[in-house]
């Protein structure tokens, strides 16, 4: 089947660009639509961080309208009468899209956010829990003027796409790296680390201990004999199920077949329990794997500790899996001494965390600082 729905982003996505290079970088206001919905575009896009799922729904629903301007866009999905599927258009083209050109998008489709994925048309009349009132009425208003005739759908995508740019400009975060030569000290580092996760206060803070571990594996892969022939896979989506994403941990290293074949569970400001054993075992029960890690930035607590090693060892009984439970931090360090050279580390870490995506600018901000300060 052709697509046409690529071509008219990329096109899109193109003229936004042309016209913020000849603009000085400041969006140009679109001819065609109203300023009031100039203004709700200007709320959505300013808040793009935390309203992902509608943003995902606002491209979609602008790309549906150019490519088909007879289709009523607020019937979002294919069983309503005269509907089309919002969702398969967001994961097939539109969230690819974004992605590919590092602008903020959901990673699957903006239909996954429970507030709007009600089997109801989006009109003006839409009981979604969108929490902020602001942001539902700016939402809700821009694609009742598009449908109505009275905003111009090409408009507001060009328009919308200039601030999405501008958004992505303004979060790149240059970090210079360390002076000097010599290697870092590993406690250096581990306090550096402690430092980004306590100060982070930011939704998405949990992830950073994540991407900490996930760069030490980065480095390890190519260090370790263990790892020969095995392939690190890539980061998910931190705040997705395991069960919907089917990996069996936060970090996950497949072997030669493709198997799952160690994996690590990071849990931040969560206690391990042998329920969290228990769990794990039930992720990876059906597959060969050799090793998996359950990592807390909590301690673990007296009462629990012989209940943990119980259940540890039915699963080394009952599958062979080596189950390992252990502070963050000091599994952090234990790996950076693995590592020939930490200096590596902070390099992966640091890329890791400006290229982020779930990652807001105060997380990348606040590590600049610690890198420099």
């Amino acid at each position: 089947m052709t697509d046409t729905y690529t071509p008219i982003l990329e096109s899109i996505y193109l003229e936004a660009e042309e016209r913020l290079r000849k603009n000085g970088n400041a969006p140009v206001k679109p001819t065609g639509v109203p300023t009031e919905i100039v203004s709700h575009i200007d709320l959505v896009t300013d808040n793009v961080e935390d309203v992902r799922g509608i943003n995902n729904v606002l491209v979609t629903s602008f790309l549906e309208k150019i490519a088909h301007p007879d289709q009523d866009i607020r019937l979002h999905q294919a069983k309503m009468a005269n509907g089309y599927s919002g969702r398969g258009l967001d994961t097939q083209y539109v969230a690819p899209f974004l992605k590919s050109h590092h602008l903020k998008s959901m990673v699957e489709s903006g239909w996954l956010t429970r507030s709007l994925e009600q089997d109801s048309p989006y009109t003006l009349e839409y009981r979604g829990a969108i929490r902020n009132r602001g942001i539902k009425t700016a939402f809700l208003e821009i694609l009742d003027r598009i449908q109505n005739g009275k905003a111009e759908p090409r408009a507001c995508l060009l328009y919308y796409f200039q601030k999405l740019i501008l958004f992505r400009e303004k979060e790149k975060v240059e970090i210079r790296p360390r002076e000097g030569g010599s290697e870092p000290f590993i406690q250096e580092i581990c306090h550096m680390l402690e430092e980004h996760f306590s100060r982070s206060s930011a939704y998405g803070k949990s992830k950073l201990p994540v991407i900490a571990v996930y760069s030490i594996y980065e480095c390890l892969m190519d260090e370790l004999k263990r790892f020969e022939g095995k392939k690190l896979l890539p980061l998910g989506h931190h705040t997705s199920a395991d069960s919907r994403s089917e990996a069996i941990g936060d970090i996950q290293v497949n072997g030669e077949n493709d198997e799952p074949f160690e994996g690590v569970e990071i849990k931040y400001g969560k206690p391990i329990t042998h329920v969290l054993v228990e769990d794990a075992y039930e992720k990876i029960r059906k597959h060969p794997v050799s090793r998996y890690y359950i990592l807390s930035t909590e301690e673990i607590s007296a009462e629990e500790l012989p209940k943990i090693r119980e259940s540890i060892q039915a699963v080394a009984t009952e599958h062979g899996c080596q189950v390992i439970t252990n502070g963050l931090i000091n599994s952090i360090k234990y790996y950076l001494r693995l590592i020939e050279n930490p200096r590596k580390f902070l390099e992966r870490y640091t890329a890791n965390v400006l290229s982020d995506s779930e990652l807001k600018i105060e997380h990348k901000e606040i590590w600049k600082g610690i890198m420099h300060g």
